[in-house]
């Protein structure tokens, strides 16, 4: 009987050993044949912890120095979980990413930062150029396929500002989000300061809608042409400030 135990014994850890030690690169490879818009060079490593040298998307999206471990824990629950961390836009970005068998996709404690002008350059923004330092921190981020993703987290937007007509300042802004019933995204959106004052809230919906309720008030050293710039967008309040509340769809503006 001892014979038999130390055969099965051994060939469970033989079989155990030779799992864990799976090579990356195949495996990547035949993801790679099975999706075109994804490109990956240089894998080394284990499928469960390994690396690339770069991972490119569409070709629109490059992380750099990747590397990954995944949770073996969480196949039992039916759960691809992979800790990431990666280079992209020449910045460090590390987080989480679940994805379960129903195709839901979840990340957590994503961080990251970018310069404001690379991410205007990178999508289109309803707005004139931007500048400054934008750093992301959020603990959730999912969303199902042709659904609005839902976020909870701080975004910050230092050394903020716009161009139009002229630039205006905005100071250290700070967006915090949260989730609601029916609103995947909910926004509060305040600054310090800089040119304009900001606060109020911001929402989307789950089909899509967004809400705006945004208060600007200008400071002593706002010039005219800003202020009359804000008049183009928000209606002027008596006390000095400038109200902009707005709904729509984000289909509409091309953001969906």
């Amino acid at each position: 009987m001892k014979i038999k135990y130390y055969i099965i014994t051994g060939l469970l850890a033989l079989i155990f050993f030779l799992i864990l030690n799976i090579p990356a690169a195949p495996v990547i490879d035949r993801i790679k044949d099975k999706i075109p818009q994804l490109a990956i060079q240089n894998v080394s490593g284990t499928l469960w912890s390994g690396s690339a040298q770069q991972i490119s998307v569409q070709a629109k999206h490059i992380f750099k120095d990747v590397s990954w471990s995944i949770c073996i824990s969480h196949l039992i629950f039916a759960e691809l979980s992979v800790e990431l961390e990666a280079i992209y836009n020449q910045n460090p970005l590390s987080g989480r990413l679940i994805v379960d068998f129903d195709k839901n996709i979840q990340a957590e404690n994503i961080k990251t930062t970018m310069d404001a002008k690379a991410l205007g350059q990178m999508i289109t923004l309803p707005m004139g150029e931007v500048a400054g330092n934008i750093s992301i921190d959020l603990d959730t981020l999912s969303w199902q396929q042709g659904g609005v993703p839902s976020a909870s987290g701080v975004i910050k937007w230092d050394n903020a500002s716009i161009t139009i007509a002229e630039t205006a300042q905005l100071g250290d802004v700070t967006i915090n989000l949260s989730e609601a019933e029916n609103k995947p995204v909910n926004a509060k959106i305040s600054n310090q300061g800089g040119h304009i004052s900001i606060d109020g809230l911001a929402s989307i919906g789950d089909t899509s809608d967004y809400e705006l309720d945004l208060s600007f008030t200008p400071s002593k050293n706002a010039s005219n042409n800003l202020k009359d710039s804000l008049r183009l967008f928000a209606k002027p309040q008596s006390n000095g400030s400038f109200i902009l509340k707005n709904s729509g769809n984000l289909k509409q503006l091309g953001l969906m």
